[in-house]
């Protein structure tokens, strides 16, 4: 323990040190760390505690997950496949099983009494040559004894379409379910850095980011995940950052997911009004897209765009020397580099890698010969060649 801590903070420390359950130990560790200031002397005792403050939340979490699941004795869990997870979440009788049945090739029953789905619904999506798994979630509404786990399903999922009716006021539901929203830690405003951590049962610690380490290396951040307890993990950063920006990520436990509004019912008679109070009363959050599931359009790609476009990604296909590209591409972040890819693909590629060929819109010519932190675009074709 450092020993010119100030008295505050020596009190505050016996107080964690005595506290025994974790909704305490995490108070007292909380306002502990706020006591202590901030200069060289105090770097390590205040990173460890943050360490020790971000393991308590969420074994915490852990704790209420399985408490809330025992007490409802529902449980959701729906396996994630594809290029990434969408869930479709809204009020009872928005029309959430009518889109799922557009989009994918899921057969949820469209009934017309409330609470028809109970139970998550997935399905898959074609979207050019990719493939994204759409989940409609049992509607959350007031009293419903499923609120919970559709709520954890919200936090896993890579992005939240929310349907809402213009037949009936919309902005009622949607505000019970945003408090909803907010309540399981989730935010709808986008970040200046966002970090994503997708957990893995094997393959070590890589890093993606699209923007620039300021004062630390891709090694800093995995010593740092190693040091949270993580083993296996792909972790995504947009944005420039610093290393005490992801520790505020590993503190929090506050997660962004990127969101649409779908408003159903359009071609009803007074739907309009409510679309003008509905965008009005969002104030540019989140997106606002009319659509009627009775009367579609007869393309839907531009809706299937929207949805796509909420992953943030892009598809490379790769190729061997002398061969043709491949017919399935990698779904990568946007931002991705040629290295990465390497990265992703085999380790002998990264640790080996000379130099690489890329077809496509990142570069001035087919086949140029690119570096290692050549960004690609959608729809690249690259080439790897090693030493």
């Amino acid at each position: 323990m450092v020993t010119n801590l100030p008295p505050q903070a020596k009190a505050l420390m016996r107080e964690y040190q005595e506290a025994k359950s974790i909704p305490e130990k995490i108070a007292k560790l909380e306002a502990l760390i706020s006591a202590i200031p901030e200069h060289k002397g105090t770097e390590k005792l205040r990173r460890n505690l943050k360490r020790t403050l971000a393991k308590l939340k969420r074994e915490l979490e852990e704790r209420e997950r399985k408490r809330a699941k025992s007490s409802s004795g529902i449980r959701f869990s729906v396996k994630r496949e594809g290029a990434g997870q969408i869930v479709l979440v809204g009020d009872t009788l928005t029309g959430k099983s009518s889109l799922l049945s557009l989009l994918t090739n899921a057969k949820p029953t469209i009934g017309s009494t409330p609470f028809t789905t109970r139970n998550p619904i997935p399905g898959m999506m074609e979207y050019l040559d990719v493939q994204v798994q759409l989940v409609e979630v049992p509607a959350i509404s007031v009293g419903v004894p499923w609120l919970n786990p559709a709520l954890s399903l919200c936090r896993n999922a890579d992005g939240i379409v929310f349907v809402v009716d213009l037949s009936r006021d919309p902005i009622e539901s949607l505000k019970f379910i945003f408090e909803k929203i907010k309540g399981a830690k989730i935010t709808l405003k986008k970040p200046n850095v966002r970090i994503e951590v997708e957990k893995r049962p094997s393959g070590g610690i890589q890093v993606f980011c699209s923007g620039i380490l300021k004062d630390c290396d891709v090694k800093d951040i995995v010593e740092l995940f190693k040091s949270y307890g993580f083993n296996n993990a792909f972790v995504k950063i947009w944005g420039d950052v610093s290393l005490s920006d992801v520790e505020r990520y590993m503190d929090s436990s506050i997660v962004y997911k990127p969101s649409i509004v779908i408003a159903n019912k359009i071609d009803v008679e007074g739907s309009m009004d409510n679309l003008v109070k509905l965008e009005k009363s969002l104030g540019g959050l989140v997106k606002v897209i009319p659509f009627s599931c009775v009367n579609p359009p007869l393309d839907l790609l531009k809706l299937k765009s929207e949805i796509y476009g909420m992953l943030n990604v892009i598809r490379v296909y790769t190729k061997e020397v002398g061969g043709s590209p491949s017919k399935k591409p990698l779904v990568v972040p946007k931002g991705f580099r040629v290295i990465d890819v390497a990265r992703i693909i085999h380790s002998q590629l990264y640790n080996n890698f000379s130099y690489a060929r890329v077809w496509g819109s990142s570069v001035k010519f087919d086949g140029e010969r690119v570096g290692p932190d050549h960004v690609l675009n959608d729809g690249d074709v690259v080439e790897i060649r090693t030493r």
